[in-house]
């Protein structure tokens, strides 16, 4: 969608939402925003249902918001970042319900996927999952709103003027912070690849 697309949809989502007309504007919001909210839910939580429900509950409280939106920056902006606040509650959720599930008991007793795979897919497939299992994690250190801001301008090409006008700091602040976030997701791969600490 083209900048000038959105801030024509961003408009009419707005004015829907305002004028109490809340399913159409939830209709035209899902419409423009859903795919990547979802994109980014799954990619966030790291498994295809959980990430369809977080983004089906941040569009659902994106929705509720809508009437009391002030925002500047456009509706992209702050649906990533609803979205990844509600990631955020629920892999803690999830964290805290699995300790206690699994308190004393042996994580060795659970059985590995079974079925017929060949070695060299199986070794692509650990090596991709390692490979991604890390990247979740680097990005997982990195605090709010940086990674918002990170994933915004290099997965959904977001511009750094745009993120700059939503969070309401300068273009070289957000650049600054975004780099800063890069180095490190950098450094916390170097083992990955060889390197050390």
């Amino acid at each position: 969608m083209l900048a000038d697309e959105r801030e024509s949809t961003d408009a009419r989502i707005l004015r829907l939402a305002q004028s109490g007309e809340r399913r159409e504007a939830g209709r035209v919001l899902v419409e423009a925003y859903g795919h990547e909210i979802v994109g980014k839910c799954i990619s966030r939580m790291g498994c295809r249902a959980s990430g369809e429900d977080a983004a089906q509950d941040a569009m659902a409280r994106a929705l509720v918001a809508l009437a009391d939106y002030r925002g500047q920056g456009g509706l992209r902006p702050w649906l990533h970042r609803i979205a990844a606040n509600r990631c955020i509650d629920l892999m803690r959720s999830r964290r805290s319900r699995f300790t206690r599930r699994v308190d004393g008991a042996e994580i060795d007793g659970i059985a590995a996927p079974t079925g017929p795979m060949p070695m060299e897919e199986a070794e692509v497939a650990v090596e991709r999952g390692r490979q991604l299992s890390a990247v979740r994690e680097v990005l997982g250190a990195i605090k709010e709103p940086d990674r918002t801001w990170l994933e915004l301008h290099y997965t959904q090409g977001m511009s750094y003027d745009d993120i700059a006008d939503e969070a309401g700091l300068s273009r070289a602040a957000v650049k600054q912070r975004i780099w800063r976030a890069i180095k490190r997701v950098r450094k916390g791969l170097e083992p990955a690849s060889g390197g050390t600490r």
